[in-house]
């Protein structure tokens, strides 16, 4: 949807007008091309995908009366599992509910504008990586969105890589060659297995979960593959907290 020509259609909900207004003109500043469509609630939200799921960003405050933002996302994600979601506070407190909402942004109030350009900007290059692997069962060469990868396993000589859209791929290669050709998004988490930390749903002290799927995290680097998903999750948002994400806090491997 983004990085089209057409226009780029936005939904900015928020209960308080005059904070809505504001978001909605400061979008349409950044954003030219934009359609900016106003909600008030979130099941106004709802409504609108409904009734046009077609739809670049939804934006979308947390604190509102009735179902807030959060619960609205939850929502939205489940019948709309494609469409940015950006988050707007006064406070860090939700921020992994957000990360577990897979959240485009999570914009902390007072914000600057330029962030919004920030965001126009990272979405608007589309993602274009992809790697080529030899399907030894269909004997061909099958060249994959990496975005599509959601974990590879290893089994003797032998990967085996797992797409999003169920299809698996038994490719001749070794876990290293694999781990060399793939871009920043993949993590090896144990000898055995890679994962896309895009489609990590749940990290845990020890593992991970993907797609129904429970992963060990080798026991003498859990820290640091936490970390390095740390990382990585929070190098999506513009917003780092401030100090840092801290290994302490354990709300981020209990979402």
């Amino acid at each position: 949807m983004v990085g089209n020509l057409k226009e780029t259609k936005i939904i900015v909900c928020d209960d308080e007008k005059r904070d809505r207004e504001g978001l909605v003109r400061d979008i349409k500043e950044i954003w030219q091309d934009s359609a900016v469509e106003e909600a008030r609630n979130g099941e106004e939200v709802l409504w609108k995908l409904r009734k046009d799921g077609d739809y670049d960003f939804v934006f979308l405050d947390i604190y509102m009366d009735g179902m807030n933002g959060i619960e609205t996302g939850r929502k939205i994600r489940d019948e709309f599992p494609d469409i940015p979601l950006v988050f707007v506070s006064s406070s860090r407190e939700f921020g992994p509910e957000a990360f577990e909402l897979n959240a485009a942004h999570y914009l902390l109030k007072p914000y600057k504008k330029q962030l919004l350009a920030e965001i126009r900007d990272r979405f608007s290059a589309p993602d274009k990586s992809e790697i080529t692997f030899y399907d030894t069962g269909s004997r061909q060469e099958v060249t994959v969105p990496c975005r599509r990868i959601m974990y590879i396993e290893s089994a003797r000589n032998y990967i085996y890589v797992h797409l999003a859209t169920g299809v698996e791929l038994k490719v001749r290669k070794s876990m290293q060659e694999a781990e060399e050709e793939l871009d920043g998004r993949f993590l090896r988490i144990s000898r055995g297995v890679i994962v896309n930390m895009d489609a990590v749903e749940r990290m845990n002290y020890d593992s991970c979960e993907i797609d129904g799927m429970t992963f060990m995290l080798s026991r003498g680097q859990r820290a640091e593959y936490r970390r390095k998903y740390n990382d990585y999750i929070f190098s999506r948002y513009i917003d780092i907290p401030e100090g840092g994400v801290k290994e302490s806090d354990d709300r981020l491997w209990n979402m």
